[in-house]
């Protein structure tokens, strides 16, 4: 129950890299980064002190530009998760909706706004954009794709 699980989606580019370094181990909290059309994700809305209150799941009336791009819990709350899940008939074919349930019976979440860029790479045009942002993201220090020289032996 101690052991913690972090969750990323594999098509996806965010910024910076190390944002789910600052998340805590104790309870469920998710990174959220800023995005143009937060209908295409899962916004998350949080209170003053940073507590999820709601999860808005692909809501074309999102109030927050603010989505959830990888969350980290414990394994005591993923389990405790699991079992609402299935007390639901596992019909949360969602994450955002199982949290939003587990929230209003009194869970706990964390939201921290700790990114700047988010990407789904899903798309021809997220793949363009990935590429863009990457580039110009000078902290990933991202190894030149020239092929290097190769030098003779003496």
């Amino acid at each position: 129950p101690d052991e913690v699980a972090l969750v990323g989606l594999p098509d996806t580019v965010w910024v910076p890299k190390q944002a789910l370094k600052g998340l805590p181990d104790d309870v469920l909290s998710f990174a959220l980064f800023p995005v143009a059309r937060p209908d295409l994700f899962d916004a998350v809305v949080l209170d003053d002190a940073g507590r999820v209150r709601a999860i808005e799941v692909k809501d074309p009336r999102a109030t927050t530009p603010w989505i959830w791009g990888a969350f980290k819990l414990p394994g005591g709350v993923l389990r405790e998760l699991e079992r609402l899940w299935k007390e639901r008939e596992r019909t949360d074919q969602l994450f955002g909706t199982l949290v939003n349930a587990f929230v209003a019976r009194g869970g706990r979440a964390l939201g921290f706004k700790s990114g700047r860029a988010y990407v789904d790479v899903g798309t021809f045009d997220g793949y363009r954009d990935a590429v863009r942002v990457l580039r110009a993201e000078d902290e990933l220090d991202l190894p030149s794709l020239e092929p290097s020289p190769v030098e003779e032996p003496a």
